[in-house]
């Protein structure tokens, strides 16, 4: 985990990576000395294939603190 300060604006920023995720699927919550992020998602696809058709559904929930 990269933490990076910047003392002027008193911030603190920390890159995360999340493939495949849209930001409204992402919360991020700072209290006090912890910092968590909350992810949560649903999706569903469709697929042509032929003489059927296919339909895909998943969904999850994530969350860690620091």
């Amino acid at each position: 985990m990269a933490l990076h300060r910047n003392s002027d604006a008193e911030t603190v920023t920390m890159p995360v990576e999340l493939p495949t995720l849209k930001q409204r699927d992402v919360n991020v919550e700072a209290h006090w000395k912890h910092l968590s992020i909350f992810l949560a998602f649903k999706r569903s696809e469709n697929h042509d294939k032929g003489e059927r058709m296919v339909r895909e559904h998943s969904c999850g929930k994530f969350s860690r603190t620091w």
